[in-house]
This record gives structure tokens, C-alpha cells and sequence, in this order.
């Protein structure tokens, strides 16, 4: 399959979905991004991951947690690579791809490959040759998604879902958008389509002092590291170091699922820092609990 559209508009999100509707959760996801890729980089995820997905479960390999067979290579940005690369991957991939499913004796494991291919304010990639060349070596359907600035009765559901998946990842009660700042969404020309959206809605989010989204909390033009600090910066109140730091730590925390070892490459300490500054912010937390607690605790003798 091979997905095209503007940057932003959702491909890898289209890539997995068609993933999930084919296979089961014990089907691996894999993703080749060739932006900067070496050939030699490519060929050799590439044939990581055809072994992953081919290779039958003995027990002992590292593969053998995926007791089904099969899954789903997604190849991004494939109009990325140098032209010259383009020819050898696409080489690669039909004595690789096609001469394992003629040789192989048994009926072929579901691997399926996905392709995107990103064009920009739709002006055609130069590398637009080697799309139609995959098209007709795979004999399957291009799938085409519409830049957000094209499809406004989105803008507002896709904000709203956005809202309430921010609003429990940072523990907040927002209940909706108001219609002033709806009104801004539609009209907004969204240049970096839904990615953009997603960007703007967290980043207002955290600028919420209510119930609702308003236009207040709208801010175009603003990038992923820096929403946090904008949050931060428009509030009528102040953080102290100390607060900056803890809520930071565990926003990271959070994001990598409580991987203290990724968090401590993200944050630029050692995993025993990381762990140490947890305990530190733990500490006040647990002593300002136990002091509430005994102050509620009736006496032995209350009715």
C-alpha cells in the first residue's frame, strides 16, 4: 500500500490503522524512516525485520514472543531517499520480497508493506518516478490523504478528540472548546494540517484556566518543545525551580511510559540522578500526606 499527502496530515496514523485491521497485537509494527537513510542502513532493517516477521518462533530466538507470524513494515517518506538509493531499495525489495514468498514451500506469513510518500503544498516530490514505480510493482491501490485546510467539518471533531486526550494525560477537566475559539480553528489555514492541530490543542491545554477551551488559549506558529514552556510563561502566576523541575521530570516519565532509563538520556543525567531527584519530590509529597491524614484522625474518644 502507498500513502501519500502533505506533511502532517496523518500517514503513519493511516499506516498503523491498516495494520491493526489486519493483524492481531501480537503482529509487530515496524517503521524504516528514510529521511538521511544509507542504503546500507535500509537493507539492513530491512532484513531485521523480514526475519522477525518470517522466521517461525523456535522458542529461543529473540523473535519468539510474536507466537503468530506476520506483521507490518511501514516504509516513511520514501521519496526521501537519493535517487540513486531509490533504485537500489527498490531493487532490494523485489529480489527480497518477492523471491522469499515464490520460494518459500509453505504458505506465506501476512507481511505487509507500507509505504508514505509526502508531497508538499501539493507540488509533486522529485521522486515522483519511483512512487508510480511502486504502484505498479505491487499492484495495490494508492491511498491519498486531503490536507486539513481542505476538509474544515474536520477541524473541529479531530480538536475535541484531541482535547479530551490531553486533558486526561495532564490531569486536567476541560470539557470542551468554545465556539469563539472554533471559530479561530476553521479559520486557520493549518500549513502542517493535523499534526499542527494536535500541537496547538496540548499547548491549550495547558494554558486552560477553566471548563473550556477559549480563545485565549489559542497559539499558531508554535513548536513541540516549546509548549510547555508557553504554558508555563502565560500564566498570571509563577512556578518556583523546584516545580519547573518536577513537573518536567514527570511529564518525561510519563511520556516514555516510565522508562527511567530513556528519560535519563532525554533529561542528560544518569539513571541514579533520575532516580534520586524522584525520591527527593517523593518526599514532601509523602510528608505533607501524612501530616493531612493526622490532622483528619478523630480521637480514640470522639463520637
Amino acid at each position: 500500500v502507498l500513502i501519500t499527502g502533505e506533511h502532517g496530515t496523518g500517514k503513519e496514523f493511516l499506516a498503523k490503522s491498516i495494520h491493526y485491521l489486519n493483524s492481531s497485537l501480537q503482529h509487530p509494527f515496524f517503521l524504516i524512516n528514510c529521511i538521511n537513510l544509507p542504503f546500507e542502513h535500509f537493507e539492513k532493517k530491512l532484513e531485521q525485520y523480514l526475519s522477525v516477521v518470517s522466521t517461525p518462533a523456535d522458542g529461543t530466538s529473540p523473535e519468539a514472543k510474536y507466537q503468530k507470524k506476520g506483521g507490518t513494515i511501514f516504509i516513511r517518506d520514501v521519496g526521501k531517499l537519493e535517487t540513486q538509493t531509490q533504485s537500489k531499495v527498490f531493487n532490494l525489495l523485489k529480489e527480497t520480497c518477492f523471491k522469499s514468498a515464490r520460494s518459500s514451500g509453505s504458505a506465506p506469513f501476512p507481511t505487509h508493506l507500507v509505504f508514505s510518500y509526502s508531497q508538499n503544498g501539493g507540488k509533486a516530490d522529485e521522486s515522483m518516478a519511483f512512487k508510480e514505480s511502486l504502484h505498479r510493482i505491487f499492484h495495490q491501490d494508492t491511498l491519498s490523504l486531503i490536507p486539513l485546510r481542505e476538509r474544515p467539518e474536520d477541524i473541529q471533531p479531530l480538536a475535541s478528540f484531541f482535547v479530551d486526550r490531553y486533558s486526561k494525560e495532564y490531569g486536567k477537566e476541560i470539557g470542551g472548546i468554545h465556539s469563539e475559539a472554533i471559530g479561530i480553528l476553521k479559520s486557520y489555514s493549518w500549513p502542517f494540517n493535523v499534526s499542527e492541530l494536535k500541537n496547538v490543542i496540548e499547548n491549550a491545554v495547558l494554558l486552560a484556566q477553566g471548563p473550556l477551551i477559549t480563545r485565549d488559549d489559542i497559539r499558531f506558529n508554535i513548536s513541540k518543545k516549546s509548549i510547555t514552556l508557553e504554558s508555563f510563561f502565560c500564566r498570571e502566576d509563577y512556578f518556583t525551580l523546584e516545580e519547573i523541575e518536577r513537573i518536567y521530570l514527570h511529564t518525561v516519565l510519563r511520556r516514555v511510559k516510565n522508562n527511567k532509563s530513556k528519560a535519563a538520556i532525554i533529561l542528560g543525567i544518569t539513571r541514579n540522578t533520575l532516580q534520586k531527584r524522584i525520591e527527593s519530590f517523593a518526599k514532601p509529597a509523602a510528608k505533607k500526606t501524612a501530616k493531612k491524614n493526622s490532622r483528619q484522625q478523630k480521637l480514640p474518644f470522639a463520637p
